[in-house]
């Protein structure tokens, strides 16, 4: 198990998730994270500290917020929810890295 690449153990840990009865517990944490955590803080700085651009980068957060929450209803796959989460954060953060540097 120590010799395996990150790809490896990534594909690994995904088809568990999948698989296992574990999946539904990896939503509700996606979902968790992303409405209680991710999308209020942004959404709290925006407002906050308003630079002009608050409008548009609180309709893309609640716009990707939602894509987590039809993708995790939906049932779609855990590897696709996954990416989506990540991107979603990453693009949270982009534009809060934004927000603070304007």
């Amino acid at each position: 198990m120590l010799d395996l690449n990150w790809r490896t153990r990534y594909n690994n840990s995904i088809s568990l998730l999948e698989t296992g009865d574990y999946r539904f517990t990896v939503m509700v944490a996606m979902l968790i994270i992303q409405s209680c955590i991710i999308t209020p803080v942004s959404l709290l700085i925006f407002q906050y500290f308003d630079f002009g651009y608050s409008d548009i980068f609180a309709g893309i957060a609640v716009v990707s917020f939602f894509a987590v929450l039809v993708s995790n209803l939906g049932l779609l796959s855990v590897r696709f929810c996954m990416r989506l989460f990540a991107v979603n954060l990453l693009i949270h953060l982009v534009m809060v890295a934004i927000h603070f540097l304007h």
